[in-house]
């Protein structure tokens, strides 16, 4: 049997399996079973970890959305119940969105080079959605089962982001440096959902998972700044 230190240094490994069994088989269909399997342990001892399969996709959810770093209470952990951890999720995301380069544009008149502007934009866009993407497929998997995910997803994470993104397209296309598009929060929607798709969503695609990640990336950034810069603008 670990000792109680060999079993906090599992931990990480403990929520990389609950991410794939929660994205892979849903919330409710899940069973701690599952993810001792997948970590190649008895479900009894997955139990030593984390008290109940609710707790065990908290802990999941808390680490996927960046709230905290690894617990280092007594085992097993008791996290919060799921509502407290999806309220403190839109607040914390409240404070964070927009974040890098997004934020830097919307404080001020720009720097000069709109093209440049954007690109640093979508690429730090892009690389967030990559680098989470078992995470967020996570999160997008319970929403389909759990409402309070489907709020935290829809209205709680990408809500800000859009909104973001609108004020950011609405203030250039005003300045004249990015182009007016019929709908600013149906562009900001393509735009968000074209990095998605090319950063995570190609991956359920047999053709899209063979893209390299360094050629999506680059495919997604010019198509997109093709569409919102001006013809003729200096790139």
């Amino acid at each position: 049997m670990p000792g109680k230190r060999d079993a906090h240094e599992r931990l990480p490994e403990l929520i990389a399996a609950a991410v794939r069994v929660f994205t892979r088989e849903g919330y409710r269909s899940a069973r701690m079973s599952d993810v001792a399997a997948e970590m190649g342990l008895s479900e009894a001892a997955i139990y030593r970890y984390v008290d109940s399969k609710e707790g065990l996709f908290v802990l999941a959810i808390r680490h996927a959305l960046l709230l905290e770093d690894l617990p280092v209470g007594d085992l097993p952990l008791s996290p919060a119940p799921l509502a407290a951890t999806v309220a403190e999720a839109r607040v914390f995301i409240a404070e964070v969105v927009p974040f890098g380069a997004l934020a830097e544009a919307l404080s001020g008149p720009g720097c000069g080079d709109t093209t440049a502007e954007l690109e640093k934009i979508l690429r730090e866009l892009f690389e967030l959605e990559s680098r989470n993407r078992e995470a967020a497929d996570m999160l997008e998997r319970s929403a389909r089962e759990l409402p309070e995910m489907a709020d935290l997803l829809n209205v709680g994470i990408r809500r800000p982001v859009l909104a973001a993104l609108t004020e950011y397209l609405n203030g250039r296309a005003q300045a004249g440096t990015l182009r007016r598009t019929p709908d600013t929060p149906v562009t900001a929607r393509l735009v968000l959902e074209t990095l998605t798709w090319f950063a995570r969503h190609r991956f359920s695609d047999p053709a899209g998972a063979a893209i390299p990640a360094e050629l999506a990336q680059d495919i997604a950034i010019d198509a997109l700044v093709h569409a919102l810069v001006p013809a003729g603008a200096a790139r």
